[in-house]
């Protein structure tokens, strides 16, 4: 009865190994407005644990590192959707990492965990360790700690009996606990409490026909079309004489997901080989990209070809670099010389390198995509299904374009820790380092095409009260967009700390035309004032954006707070 997940951490550093299992991307808003809804899906059926709780950024030296970070950066880009996931949540419980911030591990941790979490957050359900991330009884306990697992090394029966001997934690201590443990499972229906009759769910294959329907259809509505040039897709799905050729080892054998204790297993999976071939396509053209001269002829003797890529990533390290496996960085241009119509899908954990991108004219990414990656692909890549997708991290021009120190990221040995990372790009990462620097990275946060577009016109500021309207321009009907409203802090110009601008709305269309509205809230113009330890409202004229991406501002307006 505990489905662990979701995974909410702020991405800060683009090879976390993790960063695949954490639906925040690079934004705490964003991390905030899906966490909420996927935590009430989940808890019609089971208890939702919010991890890895707090500042779980790195995989490198993960059970020993320590991560510097003040508390205005911890509070206002770390902290909303573990917060979200509290306040509107409402999650039955959160678990805290391995990690260390600020010297202390995060499983006794009485500053993130009683001060933020059960204080400032109001959290009344359970804190669990991750698997091995408990190093005391009574420190732990008081400081936040509610669960060890996988077993109770420091909370054994023996352990908490001698600590109350000893009166280092009270009768209440173990009462608070139980009550914080019992609440969970009292909050998800009755009929969820004892899944299979209380006995091993593990093993049992619960998929359905309409599960697989529907991870069809919600991986379709995933993928990201970030480059179109002289509209080569959709593809013709009527053209059943079409040559295609599929080259990369993904075309037949497709990376759906990460692995570690996050993965999924895909027994099932549907290949983007085989999803063409139950469209009735039968020149197929496979390649598995070893040979490059059989790559490129397939490419040349047809009438387009796709070229499949993957970046892979999983629990325990980080991601070497942000290339694409095997040669097919290399092999893109190869292909892309002797065919016009080349269409490259990337399938990544995260931000990925895209050097050959000015050699194609069409890339799409389906990110994870999950078993049902040929089909979803297919619907989108024939036009069944409008792309509509948008990139929830930045794909950069190079390997380190924020220009991370080693002190940064990953971290040196200091006197006292193994490895120490210290945060002193405050909040200064993602697509703010991008906007702070005024950087053009690859394809931005928020980015993401549709087989039409979109006119944004009637900016209107009353008060706080932000409106706009979007009009189908261009392109097929039934094309998508999704507006993004960012903020710009009144000193963001002329303090180096502030970002240049922070999301705050975003909502999908797929209309002809349609009317939006949001309200800035106190807390959408507010600091964290780490001295009086309190949220304040930040006076002054606040520059507003609305676009299709972080970069692609098409509406610019102001407001005066």
């Amino acid at each position: 009865n505990i489905f662990e997940g979701p995974g909410i951490n702020v991405a800060r550093v683009m090879q976390n190994g993790r960063n695949w299992e954490y639906i925040s991307g690079e934004d705490p808003v964003l991390g905030a407005r899906m966490a909420v809804p996927l935590i009430h899906g989940v808890q019609q059926n089971a208890m939702a644990v919010a991890k890895h709780y707090i500042t779980n950024n790195q995989e490198t030296q993960r059970l020993a590192e320590n991560n510097v970070v003040d508390e205005t950066t911890l509070m206002e880009l770390y902290g909303p959707p573990f917060e979200a996931a509290a306040t509107e949540g409402h999650v039955a419980s959160y678990m805290c990492a391995y990690n260390r911030i600020n010297g202390v591990y995060a499983c006794e941790n009485n500053h993130t965990l009683n001060t933020m979490l059960k204080g400032r957050y109001g959290f009344d359900g359970f804190v669990v360790s991750d698997w091995g991330a408990t190093h005391s009884t009574d420190l732990s306990l008081t400081s936040g700690l509610d669960v060890e697992m996988p077993k109770g090394a420091f909370f054994s029966v023996e352990n908490l009996q001698k600590a109350l001997a000893a009166k280092v934690i009270s009768d209440a201590d173990v009462e608070e606990r139980c009550e914080r443990i019992l609440s969970g499972w009292y909050n998800i229906p009755a009929s969820r409490r004892y899944p299979c009759n209380g006995g091993d769910c593990i093993d049992k294959n619960v998929s359905t026909a309409a599960h697989k329907a529907l991870a069809r259809t919600l991986s379709a509505a995933s993928t990201v079309l970030l480059k179109n040039d002289g509209g080569v897709l959709p593809l013709s799905a009527a053209d059943k004489s079409m040559k295609i050729a599929l080259i990369g080892v993904d075309a037949t054998n497709p990376y759906t997901g990460g692995q570690g204790s996050g993965s999924v297993s895909d027994f099932d999976k549907v290949s983007p080989a085989a999803a063409l071939a139950a469209r009735g396509f039968s020149n197929l053209f496979v390649e598995d990209g070893v040979n490059e001269t059989a790559a490129v002829a397939a490419a040349a003797a047809a009438d387009v070809a796709i070229v499949f890529g993957s970046a892979h990533a999983g629990e325990g390290a980080d991601r070497a670099n942000l290339s694409l496996t095997a040669n097919i960085d290399a092999l893109v241009p190869e292909v892309a010389k002797t065919q016009p119509r080349t269409v490259v899908v990337v399938t990544a954990p995260g931000s990925v390198l895209t050097e050959w991108r000015s050699a194609v004219p069409a890339v799409v990414t389906n990110l994870l995509p999950g078993e049902q990656v040929g089909p979803a692909l297919m619907d989108v890549l024939f036009g069944d299904v409008m792309p509509q997708g948008k990139l929830p991290v930045t794909f950069p021009v190079g390997e380190n374009d924020q220009g991370m120190t080693e002190e940064q990221y990953p971290g040196v040995k200091s006197e006292a820790f193994v490895l120490q990372a210290n945060y002193t790009e405050g909040q200064i990462v993602g697509y703010r380092w991008y906007d702070k620097h005024g950087a053009v990275p690859a394809f931005p946060f928020g980015h993401g095409l549709s087989y039409g577009a979109f006119a944004y016109s009637g900016l209107k500021v009353d008060e706080r009260t932000i409106s706009w309207r979007l009009d189908h321009a261009s392109g097929l009907a039934g094309a998508c967009d999704t507006p993004q409203l960012y903020i710009g802090y009144p000193h963001a110009a002329t303090r180096a700390g502030v970002p240049t601008k922070v999301l705050r709305y975003f909502k999908k269309t797929c209309t002809t035309g349609a009317d939006f509205t949001y309200t800035l809230t106190d807390r959408d113009v507010s600091n964290w004032d780490a001295a009086a330890k309190a949220w304040k409202v930040t006076r002054g004229t606040y520059a507003i954006y609305v676009g299709a991406s972080s970069q692609d501002v098409r509406l610019t307006g102001e407001v005066t707070i």
